[in-house]
Formats: C-alpha cells, structure tokens, sequence
C-alpha cells in the first residue's frame, strides 16, 4: 500500500502533464477535445487509488503496530516473570522501562510498534519525495530538484534532531510522569476515596496532583518554547524553497524555455517534494516509539540472561509427590536492594532443620521479610549462599525451589476468580482437586463463610463483576491461608508465614497458631509475627538486629537470657496486664495473646 502511494505525486504530475499537453493541442485546434479523457481518466484513477490505499495502509499500519506492541508486552511479561530473583520488580528503573515500552501519553502511542509503521511510512515518503524531484529534474532543471530536495531534507533534519531533543527530555522524566498519574488515580479511584472524604483530602490531593504535574512538564513546557523560538531557520528554509519552485518556473516560461504546459506539472511534481520537508505523524511516532524501543534493549541487557525456564508440571508433580522437609541453610547471607547503599540482610549465619517451626521476630525494618523472600528464592543473595539439603538455589534449581514453597505475605493477592480458584491457585496443578480446596478451606476457618456465598465455592470474589462478591480483610485473610495450607497438603514442604493474621482478631489469631501451626505436618515452618506470645510454641525463636541474628533459642530459653527478646516480649505482655510492664509473663492470657 504504501508503495503505491510513494507512486502517486510523481504519477499525478505526469498525468498532469499529459493533460496540459493535450488540453493545449485541443484548444489549438490540432486535436479534438476526446484526447483529454485519457488523461483525466488517469487522474481520476491516481486520485481514487491515493483513497483507497490510505485506507488500507492505515488499517494494515494498526494491524503490524498491533503485533509489534504485543510481542514487546509479551517480552516485558517474561522478563518480570522469569522464575528469577524479584528484586528488579521493586526496582523503580525496571518500573519506569516497563511503562515506557508501550505507553499510551495523552492519548498518543509511543510505542515501539508505532515506531515500526513510522519507519514504514517515513520510507515510502522520501521515495515518493525523490520521484517528484525526478519528474522536476526530467520536465525541467535537476538544480531546481536538488535546491528543492536540499531544503526540505535539512528542515526535516532540523525539526527531527529537536523532537529528539524532546523526546529525550520526555523520556528522562517518565519518573515523573508516573507520580502525577498515582496522585491523579488517588484523587479519581474510589480505592482511596474514603480516606479523601473522610480527611477532608480533596483539596490537598488536587494541589499535589497538580505540583506533580507541573514538576513532569514544566521542564518539557520550556524545551518545547525554546524549540518553537527557533522555527525561524525553517521559515527561511521554506521560503527559499518555495520561491525557487514558484519563480523559476514562472520565468522559464516567459522567457521560452519551458513550455507553458509544463509549468503546472512541474509545480505538483515540487510540492510532492515539499512532503518530505514537515515533520509528519510518522516522524513522532518514530522518535517517541524509538524511546521505548530503547527502554526494551535496556530491559532485555539488564534481566535477559537471568531468565530460567520454568519447571514442567509433571516435574514440579513428581518433586512435590517426593518431598521431604528440606534443611535451608544460609552462610553468610548478605542481601542489598538495587542501588541501595546499606544491605538489608547483612552477613547472616543460619540453619533451619527439617519439620522445624521457626518464628522470625525484631522490630519493623529489620529485614524479617527480606529475609524470607531471599529463603523462598524471590531475591538472589548479593553475597553469601542459600544451600537446600547441602545445594546451592541457583539456575534451573531455583525454579525447583520455589514450587517446593508455600507462602502467606502481609499483601497477599485477591484474585477475581472464584473461591474455589483462589484456594487451589498455590498449587495449580491440582486445581481439580475440589475436596482438597473445601479441606482447606475448613482447616483454615474459611469454609463457613465460603458457604454461605450465593454460588459457595463458585462464587467470584470481585464485587467488579456481575454476581461477584467482595469479602472482608478477615475474610480474605483465611482465603490465603487457606490457599497456603492447599499447597501444603500437595507437597510443598517449606510454609512461610509472614504476619498471617493481621487482619485477624486476637482470639482467632491464638487459636490459629495452636490448631493450623499444628496441624500442617510434614513441613519446615518459618513465621514471622509481631505479637510474640502467638510465637512461643516455635521450636526456634530468632531475634532479628539490623540483618543479623541478635539471639536464638526457644521461648522458654530467650526468657531466661533476659535480653532484646525478653524486653520486648515484656513490653507487649504489658498492654494486656496493665501493670506497666511488670508482669508475670508465664500467665495464660498472655499465652493466648489476650
């Protein structure tokens, strides 16, 4: 399509031609007026086919456009989901390359898609610009077509290397840009609304949105003036070209040497090589597509070689049938985010036996979590190794690893599916097992509720969809443990619980730990808490001190060392006792967690 169009200026100047000719033979009388149909049937023909196959090209562009930008998606997806560390996932470099890769700004597509149909496009157009400077340079002079192709390939050159320059800027500020669409999302979405309402936020929020806003674009606003203050250099550029195609003619004519028929075509055959001199559609398309084009290779140099393959189902079935509790043992476990300057983890010596309950405890910020996305093989160690029964948890292992691993976080997913789904998604392979999800589902308190839905264990947890429904925080609490003990009860040897009932009241809290924690058999727990009266029937209790171990041992033994754990087991026993911290911290309430 866009061949046939790069045909059409130089072929409508010609058909011009022709018609002049003919019209001049005819009104001198040399020829009847019948010959001018051949021509303007011609013209006719080029004037309907230009119609027709921008039409077309516009919807084959959408279509190569559409491939494109789904193939780019697709790669970002592996890269993100690779079954490799995570760490680049809370990296804000990976988020801003990601957004940028195809990315909708105001409604214009900066996509590298986009990019490919303005290359495309561009193509056709400096062939179809080169084909009339022929016809100018055939029919009249080649110093006309090339002041003509000069002029308008350096206004092209000029405004291309300033779009670049403010695509650039654009793309260096997508940080920015990020921030002013959350604040946007926190004033419109009803996820934040309560809050906004009930605060008396409206005002605040809209003022945040809009310094946001203005910090993304003032600087692109600036460039941008600065670029326009310079279209002088164009305006000249235009003019010289324009009366050169206007005059030269013109004169050529008067003076003989050009046959006045040949003037107008002549003249169409110049303003098809003033095409190529405006910065088209297709030159923004190409220079903000080529931004995510970049954003892509620095994506795929940076996390495309730490991908692995994803264990099969029937591999993942056969370890998980086989399992044994594992032994996991760090040596000298460092651990530090991308571009941070301190470790989290820092130089930590631990070993977890098989079947051990093992409670992880210390004040917020200490890297408890950290450190069990390192063990569940979320995060590669930055120094240090993680061994499983005496083998490292690196390559094609990790992926191994992490299907052996049943996990409850503190921001557990709410998947829109239904109940029955949501429970078997931690073990997909047995999501026929219908049985297994209402065994767990009672196991962790969640059966009753479940049951009382309108369509039970069918019934789609999202209020979003038409005969969904919304749970509580409670509610959906259960719905992850449950999910996690599913998992369990199909292999998963390792259970991590990461403060698994904060949304649970003190009482349901207490009898979980005694009925769940004792119930999952066959497995290593570990288990972070705040509330450490929940955590003192673990076989093991390790206090957490800026990335280290700062002591160890069962409850009973931490109590009598009276050190950091002890203090602060004392100072929660004191909210319930109301003795300011004197307390008698083997009483059954305090036990209970009441």
């Amino acid at each position: 399509m866009h061949c046939g169009r790069a045909v059409v200026p130089a072929a409508t100047a010609l058909a011009i031609g022709w018609l002049a000719a003919e019209l001049t033979d005819s009104v001198s009388g040399r020829q009847s007026a019948a010959v001018t149909v051949g021509p303007l049937v011609l013209m006719c023909v080029l004037l309907a086919a230009d119609e027709v196959l921008t039409a077309l090209a516009g919807a084959m562009e959408q279509y190569i456009a559409g491939r494109v930008d789904a193939r780019a998606r697709r790669h970002v997806r592996r890269l993100a989901l690779a079954p490799q560390e995570m760490a680049h996932l809370e990296d804000s470099q990976f988020a801003d390359d990601a957004a940028r890769v195809s990315e909708d700004s105001g409604g214009v597509p900066r996509s590298p898609g986009m990019a490919a149909v303005g290359q495309l496009r561009l193509v056709f157009r400096v062939a179809a610009a080169f084909g009339a400077a022929a016809v100018v340079a055939w029919m009249f002079s080649w110093a006309l077509a090339l002041v003509l192709l000069t002029t308008s390939l350096t206004m092209r050159a000029l405004l291309r290397r300033w779009w670049i320059h403010l695509a650039t800027v654009r793309d260096e500020r997508e940080g920015l840009r990020r921030r002013a669409e959350y604040w946007t999302e926190v004033a419109s979405a009803g996820s934040a609304g309560k809050e906004v309402r009930l605060f008396g936020l409206h005002g605040w929020v809209v003022r945040r949105r809009t310094h946001e806003f203005l910090s993304w674009v003032e600087v692109i606003w600036s460039e941008r003036r600065g670029v326009l203050r310079r279209q002088w250099w164009i305006a000249g550029l235009a003019g010289i070209g324009a009366c050169s195609a206007l005059l030269l003619p013109a004169l050529a004519a008067v003076r003989g040497t050009l046959p006045a028929g040949d003037v107008m075509p002549v003249l169409v055959a110049a303003w098809g090589v003033f095409a190529i001199g405006p910065m088209g559609q297709e030159a923004f398309d190409i220079e903000y597509g080529l931004g995510a084009v970049r954003a892509l290779d620095r994506l795929t140099a940076a996390h495309g070689r730490s991908a692995v393959p994803i264990a099969a189902e029937g591999d993942v079935k056969a370890k998980a049938n086989d399992a044994v509790p594992a032994e996991i043992r760090a040596e000298g476990l460092v651990f530090r985010y991308p571009r941070a300057e301190e470790a989290v983890v820092s130089g930590l010596d631990l070993i977890v036996s098989p079947g051990e309950v093992l409670a992880l405890v210390g004040e917020n910020g200490v890297g408890k979590t950290t450190l069990i996305k390192v063990i569940a093989g979320l995060h590669l160690p930055t120094a240090g190794r993680l061994l499983v029964d005496g083998s490292p948890v690196e390559g094609p292992d990790l992926a191994l690893w992490r299907r052996r691993v049943a996990t409850v976080f503190q921001d557990f997913n709410q998947y829109p599916l239904s109940a029955a789904d949501n429970v078997a998604l931690a073990a997909p392979e047995y999501r026929d097992d219908l049985q297994g999800v209402r065994t767990a589902a009672r196991r962790a308190g969640a059966a009753s509720f479940i049951e009382r839905l309108p369509h039970g264990y069918e019934t789609v947890l999202t209020s979003g969809r038409t005969g969904g429904t919304d749970l509580s925080g409670g509610q959906w609490q259960r719905i992850a443990i449950a999910r996690a003990i599913f998992a369990v009860e199909h292999g998963r040897d390792v259970l991590i619980l990461d403060e698994p009932t904060a949304h649970l009241d003190v009482e349901a809290e207490a009898r979980f730990y005694r009925q769940i924690i004792a119930e999952v058999s066959g497995a290593t727990v570990l288990l972070i808490s705040h509330r450490l009266s929940t955590v003192r029937n673990a076989d093991r209790i390790v206090l957490l001190e800026d990335g280290r171990i700062a002591e160890q041992g069962s409850h009973h033994e931490l109590m009598i060392r009276d050190r950091g754990y002890a203090r602060l087991f004392r100072l929660q026993a004191a909210r319930f006792s109301g003795k300011g911290g004197q307390t008698d911290v083997t009483t059954e309430s305090v036990e209970a967690g009441r």
